[in-house]
């Protein structure tokens, strides 16, 4: 369907997908193979669905003597999967990796029952409890995934995605103070991330903050300009202020840059009928 580079902290995203069931899938020459199924819901207008992958590098791989530990640009909390076999036995080393590559076939319940062996042996081990948290929400086990989560942050402060992560449960089970605080933390350690800013507009429109709330989500956009996501939420607050023009304004900018969005059909609806209502509401001139 599509194919995309992370940016410079991993992080990635398919912007422009109908709702249905994919499979994301990640082929690196040095790392182990991966496929993680998706469900995008059709229930939501702008359904957004978050997968946290974990790459291992293979085996066999040789690591370049002359290389820097840390390329420039890269996610200086990541730590190679080999490192973990120095810190922790090596029974839950290879429950994880039995994890992922459940996961990598599709064995979601497998992959789990593999991870929660590896944090009993391992309490500590981050890879592990994230994995785990990642595969409890994409089965919608909103408590667990919070608990996993939760454990991850502990585990790993520094890491922004963790926190968003973590907010993005609270968002989903209704616990607003908590999605927002995890959301700041998250923010504190990346600002210029476009789902963070997503998130933030989301929340803060939930929390009737427009203002707040259409700031993020404009940011949201100039950072990522195809989110079509951000910009559909963009027009639904427009439109709870009653800023017609402006929202149709936006449909407008929607369709040319995105005109291949699966969201284009209903925006075009929505756009109609604002433009309609506009020429309706006009007094006609004697």
């Amino acid at each position: 369907m599509d194919s995309v580079y992370t940016d410079s902290s991993g992080t990635f995203g398919f912007h422009s997908l109908y709702p249905n069931s994919y499979d994301v899938v990640v082929n690196d020459d040095n790392y182990e193979t991966v496929r993680r199924p998706v469900v995008i819901d059709s229930s939501m207008m702008a359904p957004t669905v978050f997968v946290d992958i974990s790459l291992v590098p293979k085996k066999k791989a040789q690591p370049d003597a002359t290389a820097s530990p840390n390329p420039n640009g890269a996610n200086p909390d990541m730590i190679d999967v080999r490192e973990y076999a120095d810190r922790f036995p090596k029974r839950a080393v290879k429950e994880f990796e039995k994890g992922l590559s459940a996961d990598a076939d599709g064995k979601r319940d497998d992959a789990i029952r593999h991870y929660q062996k590896a944090v009993e042996i391992a309490p500590d081990f981050y890879l592990a409890h994230n994995n785990l948290g990642s595969d409890y929400q994409n089965k919608s086990d909103f408590p667990n995934a919070r608990k996993e989560f939760e454990r991850v942050v502990q585990l790993n402060q520094s890491d922004a995605a963790a926190y968003f992560n973590l907010s993005n449960i609270y968002m989903l089970t209704g616990q607003l103070p908590e999605a927002q605080q995890n959301l700041d933390e998250g923010l504190r350690r990346q600002p210029d991330s476009s789902l963070g800013q997503f998130l933030l507009g989301s929340l803060d429109l939930r929390l009737k903050k427009l203002p707040q709330a259409e700031l993020a989500l404009r940011r949201a956009i100039e950072l990522s300009p195809t989110m079509a996501q951000a910009r559909l939420q963009l027009v639904n607050l427009l439109l709870e202020q009653g800023r017609k023009d402006a929202a149709a304004s936006q449909l407008h900018d929607f369709l040319d840059k995105l005109p291949d969005s699966p969201f284009s059909v209903q925006a075009k609806q929505v756009l109609q009928k604002l433009e309609t209502s506009a020429k309706t509401a006009t007094p006609l001139s004697n």
